[in-house]
């Protein structure tokens, strides 16, 4: 009990003893507030804050002015040149060695002159873009699309392909449209001057030699000369002596002997035109611009094949034309021959012992000379012989070349007679085989 007892009184002193001391305590704590709290983790610092970047400056473009609205005559000069380059590509590509020159656009005159165009210069060249053709439609849209299959060899491929070789002076006589005889023919000439494989038609050899033939057609409008050009047919060979000139009876004739066609496929494209009058918008082949006419070495007739070659000083054929023959066998001229005139604007001596019949239907007993032009017997272009009475001359019925025969001469339609008087001169040679 008495050790109870002791416990007791130090336990009392002890407390007695610490509650004395918790004021000093408190005065520790409050001086050294870290020590009381338990540790914690440093704080994680705030990423700092960074301004957004000013905005950039509007900047305002001032509106584009548009380009002002080309007028017609602008459009049209534009649409030339294309056309132009598109036929030049095509002779470089076609005829390699003959290269057109640039097309270059003259400048347009001034609004305010008064006085009248220059004429021609002489010695002018036709053929690069004769002013009777306008091969630039009003509109820029092509006149005559051709079929997207450029395999598919219709009537309108057929035709381009003959413009194309048309414009190298590779004839078939007419456009027509048509893979026919006179065709083939021209196609076996052009084959044989590419040295490609000799076929006669369109094959994929001769397709690629050609390349694309890119647009065929044009559009012509009717001009009122073209009207006041067209003169009554006379009906007699006196008639025809009492004419100034023998001129185209009927506008058809003028527009298909413009575009080197018939007649037929003239008026199939034209289906909505009966009768032409100044102002219609006719769409015709395009066979202007054209390459430079070559100059012939010799040339060289075929009888039995009814064509005419014009060769270089190698022998290659530059030049294709078919032709009529005479009828009568004994008529027909063979062996070496030379050229002794070139006459573009001939007249022809009628004589009564050649057309006997007419001339006692007529009662005709004497020669008489019939006047220059298109429908003269001899048409528009004269290339005399050697073989007296003999030539190369156009015809009044270009349609019937090479399907009908002569007198005795050899007969061209009128623009390819004026080709080969362009081709040769007094001299050149001229080989004439069965």
């Amino acid at each position: 009990m008495v050790w109870v007892a002791g416990g007791l009184i130090v336990l009392l002193l002890g407390l007695i003893l610490l509650c004395t001391q918790i004021p000093r305590l408190r005065g520790l704590l409050a001086s050294h507030p870290q020590a009381a709290a338990p540790a914690s983790p440093p704080p994680i610092p705030a990423p700092p804050v960074v301004p957004p970047p000013p905005p950039s400056p509007v900047v305002t473009h001032a509106p584009v002015a548009s380009p002002p609205p080309l007028d017609e005559e602008e459009v049209k000069e534009r649409l030339k040149e294309k056309a132009d380059e598109e036929t030049r590509l095509l002779v470089e590509r076609t005829a390699p060695g003959t290269v057109l020159p640039p097309v270059s656009t003259p400048p347009k005159p001034s609004p305010v002159t008064t006085s009248p165009a220059s004429p021609p210069k002489a010695g002018s060249s036709p053929e690069t873009q004769p002013p009777l053709v306008q091969p630039i439609p009003p509109n820029g849209a092509p006149p005559r699309a051709l079929p997207l299959d450029p395999n598919k060899l219709d009537t309108e491929r057929i035709a381009a392909y003959q413009v194309a070789l048309e414009r190298m002076h590779f004839s078939c006589g007419f456009i027509d449209g048509d893979q026919g005889m006179r065709t083939q023919r021209m196609l076996r000439a052009y084959q044989t001057s590419r040295g490609l494989p000799i076929t006669g038609f369109l094959d994929q050899a001769t397709r690629d030699s050609i390349g694309e033939p890119g647009e065929p057609f044009l559009n012509y409008t009717v001009t009122p000369d073209d009207i006041a050009s067209i003169m009554p047919k006379p009906t007699t060979w006196l008639e025809k002596s009492r004419v100034s000139r023998l001129g185209y009876n009927d506008i058809w004739e003028l527009l298909a002997e413009k575009f080197h066609c018939t007649r037929a496929y003239l008026k199939a494209l034209n289906p909505s035109i009966k009768q032409p009058v100044a102002g219609n918008q006719i769409i015709g082949p395009k066979v202007f611009p054209a390459a430079p006419i070559p100059k012939a070495a010799s040339l060289r007739i075929s009888l039995s094949e009814a064509t005419i070659e014009a060769l270089d000083g190698d022998g290659k054929i530059i030049a294709f034309f078919p032709c009529s023959i005479a009828k009568d066998k004994n008529k027909r001229p063979h062996g070496l021959l030379t050229v002794k005139v070139v006459d573009p604007h001939p007249d022809y001596t009628f004589d009564p012992a050649l057309f006997a019949d007419a001339a006692k239907a007529e009662g005709l007993t004497k020669k008489m000379v019939l006047p220059p032009g298109p429908r003269n017997p001899v048409g528009t272009t004269w290339v005399g012989l050697s073989l007296p009475g003999y030539g190369i001359h156009g015809t009044p019925e270009p349609e019937n070349i090479s399907r009908t025969q002569s007198h005795g001469c050899f007969r061209l339609a009128n623009w390819n007679a004026e080709k080969v008087l362009k081709m040769v001169k007094v001299g050149t040679p001229v080989d004439v085989e069965p």
